[in-house]
């Protein structure tokens, strides 16, 4: 959380010094500060140096020898000048150094303000009245590690013409090699607070900055005069912030028929301890001479820094930017120059910025090779050539990958599907891979690549491959193959590989035996099954088995004798699991998955069906994956797979291809998959009835549909209840996706409420609801009242009713009529009210005449029932009166 503190006492000085410069102002002495900004060292522990930079008008008497400047942890510090400089004509550079030592750990704004901006700022009104505020943010995190902040190398006023494009940078350099980011921020006044009627300068397009470069853009300038911005320059370390700095700059535009000279320079990338030569142009069709000077971080590097690049001559100006890197210059994050470029006029002297790239990566480790020892591989590398680097990472991956790194690619793409094994200090040379981290096979092959690390998260170029693989005195299983399916007499074969090597020094033989165990559904039960007793024994039939519903793993231990004659275990096979299918049944699909464990390389995979009018199995599709989508099935019909495998060991001298079948599994295609969700458009309605508008998104969804259900929600706190259902075949004007289907809705209570639908096919699968559309009561008429009628008998308007379609979404209402002495003639609350002028005591009718009423209408509504008033005069007329309600 950040530390601010209150500005009593802070604001208070500040007044007083407000206060005491009023009469400068009014003198017309107040032409002061015009740009600046905070920027700090870290010292040691707690303690940082700030740089504090202004530029201020020369000839104004508001001058500051000192200035006060507030930590953010709630004290200030007055501060003497160290210097000021004259950089133009009336322009002086003024520069402030003080030391601070905080307290403890937290975030800081660390803030100068002075009353005096100079006068005539296009873009902040009365600007002379408006005080000048910068601050930097200094976040002191231990786990992040201290924090120096940026240093902006170039100076924060600049000129521009109108009409002529205005660029400018920063020219932004972090020596932590934190990443930067930027932006546009208002320029800000007392306190900090934005300044009333700031806004950026006017443009005839736009004016942006980028947020990685920093370059400033202002596309194009209208008017002439001065103009401040402000930039938040925000540093960012491992992800997370860590400082920032704002700097308040000014823009002087004037009218003139200058251009900016362009720069023409390209991005490059470079392998450490490699020189970089790169060429620079400067081209300019209006001026004489134009002088190009570049900065940022490598002209800064304490170790081999580039060569400084200051030169100026006739445009067009060429030279080069020149940078022996080493292995030091290394950085995850490429490095920025911001090249310069200033011409001689006409009027007025403009500048053009180019932000460079500069990628600097590490060299490849050189000369990984492998070989195999027993049941391990050992890699081994040359000594890795930068001794900055912290770590070697360790990838390897079955089979060879053939990757070639492309210009200036670090690291291993996720596409190459290594996997990270291991991460070794920097320093080491070897590393043995022995299956603890992923299993090592016997006779797959492995392939290895290795990257150096930096502490920053960089990496080097990948080293070359190597491979190797595992071949030992142990037998390698190379069939699992389903032969019989059943739940108790199905038949798997089991075979293998005899061990490639035997060292016959140790296990003469020639009594060996192979034993045969046995695991249901994982590895972790392993029974013994069978033995075979020669060496090339090596198949056996597993008879009795639930094949249908278990898959089985396997594994072979391998015995002999030594010269002493003892039965020894000399080796255990990898375990090999059969292939165990499964389906899901959907609509007029079958979705086949199928997995297995096994040693070898499963390459690809043959689908076999049969239906329920042929016993015959035909393949019908092969695939490299796991699963299989089988469409051509109709539902309601049987179908049954089986899947066979063909795979191979990597190593040469090896039975291949290698072939395994799974158990057969059938599956019946069911619907069970609802229709597809229509797009509900809309409702419309005439307030008695409800018409319901939808579109289905293909042509042919809404054959899927059978029945439809409607859903009504009277009020927002009531729930849905189903209102009516149909089918398909009473849907008016239902056809595909060109044309939207409707149904009318009626008798209901009201029109007031939401609706949705939820529609269901012939298999009973239910769509979720539509969102729902809603209608209230200010898309209805309103409840009114006409102001006379005949009761005479004729049948015309003989009754008091209320306008027509005005009484439908009402619940009740409260209605009394009475006469011009205040006496009540009529009460009732049905909404149709039916008066047929009668006094409603006598039953008499009442005289001709003028009658007053007051009305509380209760209507449905999305909120509830509200309740509205209505009051006004009624007239009753007889024997030749009007027959029409007014």
């Amino acid at each position: 959380m950040k530390n601010y503190f209150l500005y009593s006492n802070k604001t208070m000085r500040k007044l007083l010094l407000f206060l005491g410069f009023i009469l400068l102002w009014n003198a017309g002495f107040a032409t002061h500060q015009r740009a600046g900004e905070i920027t700090y060292e870290h010292q040691s522990g707690l303690t940082y140096k700030f740089t504090i930079i202004t530029y201020t008008y020369t000839p104004s008497p508001a001058d500051r020898p000192e200035i006060e400047v507030f930590w953010g942890d709630n004290s200030s510090s007055t501060i003497q000048r160290l210097s000021k400089i004259s950089v133009a004509p009336d322009i002086s550079k003024n520069t402030y150094v003080a030391t601070h030592t905080f307290s403890s750990s937290g975030i800081f704004s660390v803030t100068f303000e002075d009353p005096n901006r100079n006068a005539g700022i296009i873009n902040i009104p009365n600007s002379v009245n408006i005080p000048f505020f910068i601050e930097t943010i200094v976040v002191i995190n231990p786990f992040l590690g201290y924090n120096n902040s940026v240093q902006l190398l170039n100076p924060p006023l600049d000129n521009g013409c109108v009409g002529v494009t205005y660029y400018h940078n920063v020219g932004a350099y972090d020596p932590d090699g934190d990443s930067l980011s930027y932006k546009l921020v208002d320029c800000r006044g007392m306190d900090g607070l934005p300044i009333p009627g700031y806004r950026l300068p006017q443009a005839s397009q736009y004016i942006t900055i980028d947020e990685i470069t920093g370059d400033l853009i202002w596309e194009t300038p209208i008017i002439q005069g001065e103009y401040n911005v402000a930039i938040l320059i925000s540093e960012y370390r491992r992800g997370q912030f860590i400082g920032s700095i704002v700097r308040d700059l000014q823009i002087t535009i004037s009218a003139c028929n200058n251009r900016p000279p362009q720069i023409l320079c390209n991005d490059t990338c470079v392998v450490s301890g490699n020189l970089i030569l790169l060429d620079i142009t400067v081209k300019d069709t209006i001026s004489t001479q134009v002088t190009l000077t570049a900065t940022g971080a490598p002209f800064m590097t304490a170790t081999s820094p580039a060569i400084p690049v200051n030169v100026s001559g006739k445009p067009t100006l060429e030279t080069n930017f020149i940078w022996q890197t080493v292995c030091e210059h290394i950085k995850k994050s490429p490095y920025q120059i911001v090249l310069k470029a200033t011409d001689n006029g006409p009027q007025v002297n403009l500048t053009a910025f180019k932000t460079v790239n500069i990628k600097v990566i590490a060299p490849a480790p050189q000369n990984l090779t492998s070989f195999p020892i027993l049941n391990s591989i050992i890699l081994r590398w040359d000594n890795y050539c930068c001794l900055n680097a912290t770590e070697i990472h360790i990838y390897r991956k079955t089979d060879s990958s053939h990757f070639e790194p492309d210009f200036c690619e670090t690291g291993i793409p996720y596409s190459e599907r290594f996997q990270l094994l291991a991460k070794t200090n920097a320093s080491n040379t070897e590393y043995v891979d022995n299956g603890s981290v992923t299993p090592l096979t016997h006779g797959r092959e492995y392939c290895y690549r290795i990257i150096a690390v930096f502490s920053d998260g960089a990496e080097s170029i990948v080293s070359n491959e190597t491979c190797a693989a595992i071949v030992t005195d142990a037998p390698m299983i190379s069939k699992v193959d389903v032969m019989q399916t059943s739940e108790s007499n199905g038949e798997i074969a089991v075979a293998w590989i005899p061990p490639p090597e035997i060292d016959t020094t140790i296990f003469p033989g020639p009594n060996f035996e192979y034993k045969i165990f046995r695991s249901p559904n994982d590895k972790n039960n392993f029974k013994y099954v069978a033995s075979t007793f020669s060496l090339r024994d090596t198949s056996f039939i597993d008879k009795s088995l639930n094949t249908k519903e278990i898959q089985y793993f396997y594994q072979i231990e391998f015995w002999g004798e030594n010269k002493s004659g003892d039965r020894v275990h000399i080796e255990n096979s990898d375990p090999a699991s059969s292939i165990f299918l499964k389906i899901e049944e959907t609509d007029k699909k079958l979705k086949l998955s199928w997995n297995e464990d096994v040693p070898w390389k499963n390459i690809d995979y043959i689908i076999y069906r049969s239906d329920e009018n042929s016993q015959q199995f035909d393949s019908i599709n092969t695939t490299e994956y796991n699963f299989y989508d089988d469409i051509e099935v109709y539902n309601g019909i049987n179908y049954c797979y089986y899947v066979k495998s063909v795979g191979q060991y990597t190593i040469p001298d090896t039975v291949m291809p290698l072939y395994n079948r799974s158990q057969k599994r059938c599956g019946v295609p069911v619907d069970n998959i609802p229709p597809n969700m229509p797009d509900t458009t809309y409702i419309t309605t005439d307030c008695e009835n409800v018409t319901f508008w939808w579109v289905f998104p293909d042509s042919v969804s809404y054959l899927d549909a059978y029945q439809y259900y409607i859903y009504y929600q009277p009020n927002y706190q009531t729930p849905f209840s189903c209102i009516d259902s149909f089918l398909f075949s009473n849907v008016d004007s239902c056809w595909p996706s060109s044309c939207p289907c409707y149904y009318i809705i009626q008798n209901l209570p009201s029109a007031i409420g939401c609706y949705a639908m939820i529609i269901k096919d012939e298999a009973g699968n239910c769509t979720e609801m539509t969102p729902k559309h809603c209608i209230d009561i200010d898309q209805c008429r309103t409840y009114s009242l006409p102001n006379v009628f005949t009761p005479d008998g004729d049948g015309i308007n003989d009754t008091w009713v209320p306008f027509d379609g005005t009484n439908i979404n009402v619940k009740k209402i409260d209605l009394e009529v009475h006469d011009r002495w205040g006496k009540r003639v009529f009460k009732t609350e049905n909404p149709d009210i039916n008066w047929d002028g009668k006094d409603e005591k006598t039953g008499r009718d009442l005289p001709e005449g003028t009658y007053y009423y007051g009305c509380d209408v209760y209507l449905f509504s999305l909120e509830g029932i509200k309740k509205r008033f209505l009051s006004g005069i009624v007239m009753i007329l007889r024997g030749g009166g009007s027959n029409q309600n007014y």
